[in-house]
């Protein structure tokens, strides 16, 4: 299986419920791809529908069985980046 970092991509119209994409996860997943391209990690960026944690959101998941990431802004990208190399490994 491929290894992938899905992003949720959920947009809800209401802003009443808090939705990933209204949060920016599309920017998130733009400038994720550009730093996987540029540092040669290779783990797919998809598009993902809701994952169950609106309230926490945008929300990403490395796949298969990796880690969870909440309440993520462009200041966490360090991070994902790093485990996306050691997810590879």
């Amino acid at each position: 299986m491929r290894k992938k970092l899905l992003v949720c991509a959920n947009y809800r119209l209401n802003p009443s419920n808090p939705s990933c994409a209204a949060r920016g996860s599309e920017q998130i997943a733009a400038e994720l791809q550009l730093k996987f391209k540029q540092n040669n990690i290779a783990v797919e960026i998809e598009e993902s529908p809701c994952m169950g944690f609106c309230n926490i959101g945008p929300n990403l998941r490395l796949v298969p069985n990796g880690q969870f990431f909440h309440s993520v802004s462009t200041k966490n990208l360090p991070e994902i980046l790093q485990a996306a190399k050691k997810f590879t490994q």
